[in-house]
């Protein structure tokens, strides 16, 4: 049987990205890999739109930059969004719930979440991109 997700090599291989851009990825905290050392498909993607973000003319060092600080704020508010769903759950720690219990609940409010931060992230970054253009006279 074939391990799900895929391996760093085949991450590679399957983002048509030189190793060195995978591995600043994973380093700065993009791109998580479970426990067997394997990353989910949608790591494909991701890499793939930085790589478009590069081609645009970001520059990689600004780039890195603003992902190790995305990621360490991103994993705070994980944080929080975790202890939210615990009340939702009337727990208040992980230890008291059980995992067939947390299960339907992570299914049915993670795409919620992330469809709620995500329309944010878009709106928040089209308003001050405009207000700047504005500002600067463009």
């Amino acid at each position: 049987m074939a391990s799900e997700g895929l391996s760093r090599a085949e991450l590679i291989d399957r983002s048509g990205l030189a190793a060195e851009q995978v591995d600043l990825a994973i380093d700065a905290g993009l791109l998580i890999p479970d426990a067997l050392g394997r990353f989910n498909e949608d790591a494909i993607t991701m890499l793939q739109a930085g790589a478009a973000l590069v081609a645009a003319g970001v520059s990689v060092p600004d780039l890195a930059r603003l992902a190790v600080r995305h990621a360490r704020n991103v994993e705070a508010v994980v944080d929080e969004a975790v202890d939210l769903f615990l009340a939702a759950m009337g727990s208040a720690s992980l230890e008291e719930v059980k995992l067939e219990e947390l299960a339907p609940l992570v299914e049915a409010l993670v795409p919620q979440v992330v469809a709620l931060v995500g329309e944010h992230f878009r709106r928040t970054l089209l308003s001050r991109a405009s207000a700047r253009l504005l500002e600067s006279g463009r």
